[in-house]
């Protein structure tokens, strides 16, 4: 008795989701693309690209997506066309069941402002190049004097990624210039000095040598009696009034 129930409970339940997938299917057709729903993920910190714009790029490249069945609306294509954008890291799109395009985007994080020659642009935090958007300025360092003569791009990653991920060193170093023999000079916020960083080695002793003169070393009314900080020499921190 019990071996007959089990099979009537399988063949109840091989019945019942095709067939109940199948109503779905045939509702699915008839369900329509509505409203476009972008969203921008990382808002407060950019805001390179506005929903409003994620909407008109969708209605140029998409004609005629509003009203088209949304079994007719290839989301995967449209995440893909969208994180060729050069503001958007990545894109997740789908439709709820009402007929809602939800494009879910997620900004590139420009690390670094880079003024070479008559160039400018943002590296992000991957170290890809980013261009300007007149829509908005990001407030991140900036680079700038004789870039090329750093011996990689990556020396300026490297830099860039040292000061943005401690806060003391974010909120206190506004500029890098790259000199024409390569070295680094910095340029504090804080502070009339400017620091000789020197070669882009052994960054970690240098700032916390520096962060040790800074926070230990000197006191309030010193910070604007130099003119010049060195770091260039291994070990040593060398301080020259004006």
């Amino acid at each position: 008795m019990k071996a007959w129930k089990n099979i009537l409970f399988a063949i109840v339940i091989g019945i019942y989701f095709p067939v109940t997938l199948s109503f779905v299917a045939i509702d699915k057709s008839s369900v329509v693309c509505g409203e476009i729903l972008p969203t921008i993920c990382d808002s407060v910190d950019n805001k390179f690209i506005s929903p409003d714009e994620i909407k008109e790029i969708v209605l140029e490249k998409y004609t005629g997506v509003l009203g088209r069945p949304i079994n007719e609306v290839n989301c995967n294509e449209m995440e893909l066309f969208f994180s060729k954008h050069p503001a958007i890291e990545s894109c997740e799109v789908y439709l709820t069941y009402g007929g809602a395009l939800h494009i879910d985007v997620t900004q590139r994080k420009p690390l670094v402002r880079v003024f070479d020659g008559d160039d400018t642009y943002y590296l992000d935090s991957n170290g890809r190049q980013m261009p300007l958007f007149k829509s908005h300025t990001a407030h991140v360092l900036v680079a700038g004097g004789f870039i090329k003569r750093l011996e990689s791009k990556d020396d300026l990653l490297y830099l860039a990624r040292t000061i943005n991920a401690d806060p003391f060193w974010k909120a206190q170093i506004e500029q890098v210039y790259v000199e024409q023999n390569g070295e680094v000079t910095m340029v504090p916020r804080v502070g009339d000095h400017l620091i000789e960083f020197g070669r882009v080695d052994d960054v970690e002793t240098k700032f916390r040598n520096l962060k040790a003169l800074y926070k230990n070393g000197w006191d309030s009314r010193e910070w604007n009696l130099y003119k010049k900080v060195s770091l260039k020499y291994k070990g040593q921190v060398v301080c020259t009034k004006g």
